[in-house]
């Protein structure tokens, strides 16, 4: 099977040139064949044929083997007395707080209470808008900023120290800077989840678009594709995989994020939730909010697998 790449235009592209990255300063090669319709075809392998409903629901069940098996364990050790109640509850009353977060009586609270019984919508809600607006943000900074470092060799050059340099602050040490540039708002939650999910994807980006085969590129220039169409023709489809490991990634740390974001002086939030209950000592709500995160978070990841999986599916053996 082979994916079929129309090539057309002109860029500056990292390691593609010979005039330190600016193709602008290269006279025009007359050797070089004239640029003109051409296409590329690039070898991928053939899909395989889908799985039986059967097989992957077998295979989906086998996944809950050992969470099943841990709950249970965890039932047992605390029964028997192996785990004081007061350092873990056990998982029937984590369940009773769980159905009360969903379900329960909601109750009017005062300004700056933070709910839990019948307040899951509210809170799931704050959570996943702070996550989503900021994860967008990061997908807009970082494929452009990650396409640059890893195509362009004076881009790599100028912003590259920058960037491993600034990836490594962890993202509770951006929390004071956060707080006196946005105060306790909204605009701080949301920039916090921005700085969590941006770097795996701007690196993943980058390191993706560095790594196309040379020969992939050779061919597409044989066949007259012009420079300044290689980005968009073969460099970001053939790095399009590793850009969608980025996304995913960036996805997850996103979602991190999001309960430091919501130390922000937030009273909506499964975050803001789980320090509220640490303030009263009620550990089954705080398990209730990591459980909430670890959904969520799941799937979220398979959304996006599924939305990606279209347009990488050619890369799958």
């Amino acid at each position: 099977m082979s994916r079929v790449i129309p090539a057309t235009g002109s860029e500056t592209l990292h390691g593609q040139d010979t005039t330190e990255g600016d193709v602008s300063r290269r006279p025009d090669d007359a050797s070089a064949p004239a640029p003109g319709p051409a296409v590329l075809l690039i070898p991928t392998p053939a899909l395989a044929p889908p799985e039986p409903r059967t097989r992957r629901g077998r295979r989906r069940a086998l996944g809950l083997v050992v969470p099943v098996a841990l709950v249970a364990l965890w039932a047992l050790a605390g029964a028997a007395g192996f785990i004081s109640p007061r350092l873990l509850p056990p998982p029937a009353a984590v369940a009773e707080a769980g159905w009360d977060f969903v379900a329960g009586e909601s109750t009017a609270t005062l300004p700056g209470v933070v709910p839990f019984d019948g307040a899951a919508a509210r809170h799931v809600s704050a959570s996943v808008a702070r996550w989503l607006s900021g994860f967008a943000l990061g997908v807009g900074v970082g494929v452009p900023l990650g396409l640059a470092l890893g195509l362009s060799r004076r881009a790599g050059e100028l912003l590259d120290p920058l960037v491993q340099a600034l990836r490594s602050i962890p993202i509770t040490a951006w929390l004071p800077i956060t707080l006196v540039w946005f105060g306790l708002s909204e605009g701080a939650a949301r920039y916090l989840v921005f700085i969590g999910a941006l770097f795996p994807i701007v690196i993943a980006t980058a390191d993706s678009a560095a790594r196309v085969p040379r020969a992939l590129v050779d061919t597409a220039l044989m066949l007259g594709t012009s420079r300044s169409a290689l980005a968009r023709r073969v460099y970001v489809p053939a790095a399009l995989p590793g850009i969608v490991t980025g996304l995913r990634l960036g996805l997850t740390l996103g979602w991190m994020s999001v309960i430091v974001a919501e130390l922000t002086g937030q009273t909506s939030g499964v975050g803001a939730m789980m320090f509220a209950a640490r303030e009263i000592g009620r550990l089954d709500h705080i398990i209730v909010g990591m459980a909430t995160f670890a959904v969520i978070g799941l799937a979220g990841d398979v959304v996006l697998r599924a939305v990606s999986r279209r347009f990488v599916a050619w890369s799958e053996g």
